[in-house]
């Protein structure tokens, strides 16, 4: 009983945290033309992490994963940036390309990585640029229902990956999105979070990877 109420206590919390953030501002959201499946993937050019070039048009010809994330400072990103390296042998082995954007300075993805070299293509966009191309959401409605599909038990196991303590510097708000894409550029599953922590899951990435 005193367990519920302690998980009870923590979901208000959590919930008032983020109603109260200045990052959240209710207001009605437009309507939005999300990306397809079926459609070309949104061509862009970037810098990642240590300013090297990042052309999407390169890959044509390989299998690519785009994942945004919100922030490396946020323990539900980090859970799940963890449960994609974990697959890096079995990526590199079917010669997938995975970009993990992130609304992060590139000074404070620096940090986070602590001179490590991840299998994923780091990528700093703190300019929301990408994110607006992609047109993910921002919504406080979904942070609250991640909130009951398992968030808590997640930034919990989160927390305890992280190396050192990295500050959010990104939308409380935001919802990640994830995208697969074939090797002639075309999107063949576009994953817009339903809430907070709502990914693609594995086996589907492995599917794709062996399609």
């Amino acid at each position: 009983m005193k367990a519920n109420i302690k998980r009870v206590s923590t979901l208000i919390v959590v919930v008032a945290a983020i109603l109260t953030t200045s990052a959240f501002t209710p207001k009605k959201e437009k309507s939005k033309m999300k990306v397809q499946e079926k459609q070309v993937a949104p061509t862009f050019l970037i810098k990642d992490v240590n300013g090297a070039s990042v052309d999407l048009k390169n890959y044509k010809g390989k299998k690519v994963m785009i994942t945004f994330f919100r922030n490396v400072g946020c323990p539900v990103c980090n859970l799940r940036f963890n449960e994609l390296e974990k697959q890096a042998d079995y990526f590199k082995q079917k010669g997938m390309v995975l970009l993990a954007i992130y609304e992060s300075s590139a000074e404070n993805m620096k940090k986070y990585l602590e001179n490590d070299v991840p299998y994923a293509l780091m990528i700093p966009n703190p300019d929301q640029s990408l994110y607006n191309q992609y047109e993910l959401d921002r919504s406080g409605g979904k942070m609250v229902k991640g909130m009951f599909n398992g968030a808590i038990k997640k930034m919990k196991a989160g927390k305890k990956l992280f190396k050192n303590k990295i500050k959010q510097d990104g939308n409380n708000n935001r919802i990640e999105a994830e995208f697969l894409i074939d090797e002639n550029g075309v999107i063949t599953k576009a994953h817009y979070g339903r809430f907070l922590g709502d990914y693609i899951s594995i086996d589907d990435i492995k599917k794709f990877l062996n399609y």
